[in-house]
């Protein structure tokens, strides 16, 4: 989740050091993470090495009844933000596991992904792109993405949506966020087939100080055209097949048939119950 601008005074703030940890609960993995983090996303997003070691200042907090000072605003569901102008990022431990948030180090990529996309880009990306590399960056989730893409398809699929509607909703309620960060993965993901596909479009971006122009000039379409023709070739019903074969449903499944069977079998053994006490 991407954070509004603050104030200047908060830009003392960041340390020297690559990653400043103010940290109430910190994991002994999380600088490794990051370290990880770094060194998969600064090629793929072609970040050269000063931009990609420049410092970030990273906090955890326990609870969001423990936030630091100057990041007030955040919604009750955020596992995370961040502040890419500033390399700021704060992570809520309390509420990391939902999706689209994950486990702390998964928010944690997620995060970082917001801060090294801008340092790339050296502007904001549109909100769906942004949202859709963080998404690919924080790992897999396989049945969550595929419901909650599912859940919103049957409107996409008739028109009634448009990539403005799904960079709203990230403003908007829990459900919304969560349908919003599911297309924005998903989009993403069928644009750029590969690494390299992706590492071409961001320096293409860069050089012409523009996400939409390099669209066009790349896919010959608008964003928003390419989304609506994305979401026509998307029936929803697919989705919903692929999400109802899921290992996670089949097996809720078959523990519900389970249940029945038990169930059945108890009320069989009390109708035997009763005829023998007549």
């Amino acid at each position: 989740m991407r954070f509004a601008r603050w104030p200047a005074a908060l830009l003392l703030m960041t340390a020297a050091a690559a990653v400043s940890w103010r940290a109430q609960a910190p994991g002994p993995s999380l600088q490794q993470d990051v370290d990880q983090t770094r060194a998969f996303l600064c090629p793929l997003y072609a970040l050269p090495p000063e931009s990609c070691q420049a410092p970030m200042d990273v906090r955890l907090a326990a609870t969001g009844d423990a936030l630091p000072p100057g990041w007030g605003g955040l919604p009750s569901y955020a596992a995370g933000a961040a502040e890419p102008e500033t390399g700021r990022v704060l992570i809520v431990i309390s509420r990391c596991g939902p999706y689209p948030f994950g486990d702390v180090n998964q928010t944690l990529r997620h995060e970082i992904s917001h801060v090294l996309l801008y340092r790339s880009l050296g502007f904001r990306a549109p909100r769906w792109l942004d949202e859709g590399l963080a998404m690919r960056a924080s790992a897999e989730w396989g049945f969550s993405d595929e419901w909650y893409a599912a859940m919103a398809l049957p409107f996409v699929a008739r028109g009634s949506w448009r990539l403005s509607r799904v960079d709203a909703d990230f403003a908007g309620g829990e459900s919304q966020v969560r349908r919003s960060y599911a297309l924005a993965k998903g989009f993403v993901r069928d644009l750029f087939k590969t690494d390299g596909d992706l590492t071409g479009f961001l320096l293409e971006a860069r050089r012409d100080r523009s996400v939409d122009l390099a669209f066009v000039r790349r896919f010959g379409l608008t964003p928003d055209a390419a989304f609506r023709r994305w979401a026509e070739n998307l029936p929803w019903w697919g989705e919903w097949v692929v999400a109802l074969s899921s290992p996670n449903v089949l097996w809720t499944a078959v523990l519900g048939l389970f249940l029945l069977a038990v169930l059945a079998g108890w009320r069989r053994r009390r109708r035997k119950y009763e005829a023998l006490d007549d």
